[in-house]
């Protein structure tokens, strides 16, 4: 079992790392620390995802370290591009969720479990945009890390209360939501961008 020890302030970005860690370390005690904790979804976006969005935004001014002939409108560009594209993943994950997690499930989960999903598995797919935005080369396991965020986002079904026999309906409304949905967003705007 894995449990970290931080000093924070409950209305801190610490404590929405906090739960990112303990996700990628080990997931289903992640999730039960999320269920007993209870956190409010709206305050983990507002003082945890949102934050990690301008970080992530930030991350494109590497890219004067690796690319010679890139200029600032070009950076810019590119760190809207991701802010936006993650931010407005968010919303759509949501909206998503919520119309489909009805049919899925004995009684409809708490709303707040659902944001809950939606932001920390939107926080996930913001964490390995991080980190390919801060590596000079593409790695083909960086390619392969929003298939860990779907086995994460597996891991939550207890925590929502799926049925044992919605449980690959489950992966893949989540694995469309808030995987397919931030990659498809992303690489469109790249194209159209570029």
């Amino acid at each position: 079992m894995v449990y970290f020890r931080v000093i924070y302030c409950k209305n801190t970005m610490f404590l929405f790392l906090k739960y990112l860690i303990q996700l990628i370390l080990s997931p289903e005690n992640g999730w039960q620390d999320l269920e007993n904790s209870k956190p409010d979804a709206t305050k983990l976006a507002r003082t945890g995802l949102y934050p990690l969005l301008g970080i992530l935004a930030a991350t494109e001014l590497l890219s004067f370290f690796y690319e010679k002939d890139i200029t600032i409108g070009e950076v810019l560009i590119r760190a809207i591009t991701d802010f936006g594209t993650f931010f407005a993943s968010l919303f759509i994950a949501k909206l998503i969720i919520e119309l489909y997690i009805g049919r899925l499930t004995a009684s409809r989960p708490d709303s707040n479990r659902i944001d809950t999903l939606a932001v920390i598995g939107i926080g996930l797919m913001t964490l390995t945009q991080i980190i390919n935005n801060c590596l000079p080369w593409s790695l083909v396991v960086l390619t392969i890390l929003p298939i860990y965020v779907i086995l994460v986002l597996f891991k939550a079904i207890p925590y929502i209360g799926i049925n044992k026999d919605n449980e690959l309906k489950f992966t893949g409304l989540c694995a469309g939501a808030i995987v397919a949905v931030p990659l498809i967003i992303y690489y469109l705007l790249h194209l159209i961008i570029s």
